[in-house]
């Protein structure tokens, strides 16, 4: 009964565990305190006020409403002193700073009984206000410097319950830090033990540390197992229980009816679990590669240490330490090699995840092939799949590093083995033989003799066929060393290859896009010409109509009289930039014809009369573009305005070349109403391209052409054979991309990985004991 009441009060039941840093000032604040003596309420009135949050405040840094910014409460003499016997329990040095307040004590029942008891006066205008409530602000303030700004503020001022949880640890959080503290202190000493090293200098000395140095490293692997078997806990629970989880919805969607819906929900909720199982297994393999991790380095740090220790020692000395030697090799190969293997199931992981996110990516485009995909989402895709097969080399390349490590650090396990048989074998070999006493020098001979034929005893015999079978396992590692060699060579060419293509392609696209900007530059140039060009024909077309509304008037016929050349004759048809007709001078003025002057004096036939027209071109724009399609004829040289003078230079140029044979004057009026509704057809003509016009066939017998073409017969045309269709017929470039770096990948790593798979099955035995 006893035992058992003494376990309960041992028992941590009801306990909590409180942070250490839970009164750590991250920052600093000023507080300032104003103490007052409440009348009303005789009690002293603390006001406390954060003197940094108020400057900042002022500088607009931090916002109006902070709840750190003051603090206020009313307190009786009897609630400091409590508070000062807190105060004190923190810093005894406070126990002389308190003032003396009992002056402000209420008067009660103990006045009345000793008369002779101090009292406070019962005017209160002769008590002293002032120095006890200054005494108690700098008290105050000398308690936050001894204290701590945090303690003298939960200790005054108390805050809510909701806060008491501030203070306690979270138990996990605890329990795992509570560990990575204690595998800290292991280490640590077993640091502290390697650095004794270099004072012992005696053999026995060293061997004294090498006892302990062996079993803190005990140690450190027992709390470093304990810690990282308390973090593999979780997710070892998760993948069990997502196993269970899915093998009960796979018997459910194998054994009962269920309808569509609820079957797709099942398995969509197998499928989350198939996932968080193998989320959990890769969590799993991550914290097993830094348990062994932490393993192998500290074992790596006592190899070297022995070894640079070996050097300090003659053989002789260092005979009792060499079979640690040899043990401590062996660990640390053991260890590396688990590591490394831990290591290459982490690599296989992240390879096979790269392979899956290609088959999605190759399932998903078969998909959506039928739908209509634009050319940009095509190329993002194919991108994707550029990175995935760089990542899968790369990824690869570490296994192989992974691979080389695990052949080398088996092949340490077997040198560590084949050099413990040597020296078994030498040391029965060298082991001295005491005959007995002999008189007769023959039957010594003789005994000596069968000793030489008894030489290889059975032990010695077993320990020379391990000694061979491990130098054929050391041969088939250096074999197999040399066929990853090879395969790492290519997978180290097709990496190359890939990043090459990769420059390549981002050269190609860039050009690309250069010549693709030019081009839209120059498409941009030639589409402002046009409209240009088009402004102006505009321009032009406005301005022609502009003069024929306002020459609705009468019209001034002029007959000028000039030597008219063949070349001279106006074409109709030529559109011009503005033609003019001279208007008469006033409106009032009838229609008259007018002789036009002579070039000569000399008399010549006189031509006949026509209409003077005035030709205004636009001005040269500053570059000449080149002409729309079609281009327009060349336009004649700008001409001044047309005025009656009796030189040849003033009469109106000719139109065109073209010869024309000459018309009366008297259908010169009749002929020019309505030039302008032509001249405006003619420069709409201008912008219309001709179009070839086939010609039409005659309406003929169908079966005369029928029987025509029996009689001329049917030329034959050679048919080439259709060649077998290929599966992948309908494969899109994208679609045939994500096969061809299939195809590479499992070319670089299917072979070795299938073998080394093998390998690893056959040997994975050989180290675990």
């Amino acid at each position: 009964m006893d035992s058992v009441e003494l376990d309960r009060l041992d028992s941590l039941e009801g306990w909590v565990a409180i942070k250490s840093d839970i009164f750590e000032e991250e920052e600093t604040f000023k507080l300032g305190f104003i103490v007052q003596w409440n009348v009303i309420e005789s009690k002293f009135a603390v006001t406390c006020h954060n003197r940094t949050l108020q400057r900042q405040k002022r500088k607009a840094e931090v916002s109006v409403g902070d709840p750190q910014m003051s603090w206020a409460g009313l307190f009786s003499v009897s609630d400091l002193k409590h508070i000062h016997q807190q105060f004190t329990c923190v810093a005894d040095v406070l126990g002389g700073c308190f003032p003396d307040i009992s002056g402000f004590e209420e008067s009660n029942i103990w006045d009345l009984l000793f008369l002779n008891r101090r009292s406070c006066p019962e005017d209160d205008s002769e008590r002293d206000f002032d120095a006890p409530c200054r005494k108690l602000e700098k008290y105050f303030s000398t308690a936050i410097d001894l204290c701590g700004r945090k303690i003298v503020l939960e200790t005054l001022f108390t805050q809510d319950e909701r806060d008491v949880e501030e203070y306690f640890e979270n138990l996990q959080e605890f329990k795992k830090t509570t560990m990575q503290e204690e595998m800290s202190r292991a280490k640590s000493h077993l640091r502290q033990l390697l650095q004794s090293h270099r004072s012992a200098d005696r053999m026995v000395a060293l061997l004294r540390i090498y006892e302990t140095e062996d079993e803190a490293y005990r140690d450190l692997v027992a709390v470093a197992t304990s810690f990282f078997q308390y973090l593999l806990q979780p997710f070892r629970d998760m993948r069990e229980l997502a196993c269970l989880y899915k093998i009960e919805i796979l018997k459910s969607l194998e054994f009962e009816d269920l309808g569509p819906k609820r079957i797709a929900a099942l398995e969509k909720e197998a499928e989350e679990w198939r996932m968080k199982a193998e989320d959990a297994a890769a969590s799993i393999q991550d914290i097993t590669v830094t348990y062994f991790a932490q393993t192998s380095k500290a074992l790596a740090g006592m190899l070297k240490q022995m070894e640079e220790d070996k050097r300090r020692f003659g053989p002789a000395a260092w005979a009792s330490a060499a079979p640690r030697l040899e043990k401590l090799r062996f660990l640390f190969a053991k260890e590396t090699l688990q590591h490394m293997r831990a290591t290459e199931m982490c690599l296989s992981r992240k390879k096979d995840t790269i392979k899956e996110r290609l088959e999605n990516l190759l399932r998903r485009d078969q998909n959506q092939r039928a739908d209509s995909r634009s050319a940009f989402g095509d190329g993002r895709q194919q991108d994707t799949v550029d990175q995935l097969e760089l990542q899968f080399y790369e990824t690869q390349l570490e296994l192989y590093d992974a691979k080389f490590e695990i052949l080398k650090n088996e092949e340490q396990l077997l040198v560590a083995q084949i050099e413990t048989l040597r020296r078994q074998v030498k040391e029965l070999k060298e082991e001295v033989v005491y005959y007995d006493v002999c008189e007769d020098q023959e039957e010594l001979q003789s005994m000596i003799h069968t000793d030489l034929q008894q030489a290889d005893s059975p032990i010695i015999s077993q320990l020379r066929r391990r000694l061979q079978s491990l130098e054929s396992k050391r041969g088939s590692i250096c074999s197999r060393r040399a066929y990853l060699r090879n395969k790492k060579d290519q997978c180290i060419e097709a990496h190359e290859q890939k990043q090459l293509a990769g420059k390549q392609s981002s050269m190609l696209l860039s050009q690309h896009h250069q010549v693709h900007l030019k081009r839209e530059k120059r498409k941009e140039e030639e589409q402002k010409r046009k409209q240009w060009v088009d402004q102006e024909r505009e321009k032009t077309l406005s301005r022609l109509r502009s003069f024929r509304e306002r020459r609705q008037g009468p019209y001034i016929l002029k007959t000028p009289q000039s030597r008219k050349c063949p070349s001279e004759v106006s074409c109709v048809s030529q559109p011009m930039s503005i033609i003019s007709l001279s208007p008469s001078t006033s409106p009032e003025e009838p229609p008259s014809i007018r002789p036009a002057p002579r070039r000569n004096k000399t008399p010549k036939k006189q031509q006949p009369k026509d209409i003077p027209v005035q030709i205004y071109s636009a001005p040269p724009p500053p570059s000449v573009p080149p002409p729309p399609p079609p281009p327009p004829p060349a336009m004649p040289p700008p001409s001044p305005p047309v005025r009656a003078s009796p030189s040849s230079e003033d009469a109106p140029k000719p139109l065109c070349e073209k010869e024309e044979p000459p018309f009366p004057a008297k259908n010169m009026l009749k002929q020019n109403i309505g030039t302008m509704d032509e001249i405006l057809a003619s420069l709409q003509r201008g912008q219309i391209k001709l179009r070839k016009v086939s010609a039409v066939k005659s309406a003929e017998d169908p079966r005369s052409n029928l029987m025509s073409a029996i009689r001329q017969g049917v030329t034959l045309k050679k048919v080439v054979p259709a060649q077998e269709e290929v599966p992948s017929r309908g494969d899109n470039e994208l679609e045939r991309s994500i096969k061809a770096a299939m195809m590479r990948m499992k070319k670089v790593a299917a072979d070795s990985d299938e073998e080394d798979r093998g390998d690893d099955d056959s040997h994975s035995t050989d180290w675990d004991s």
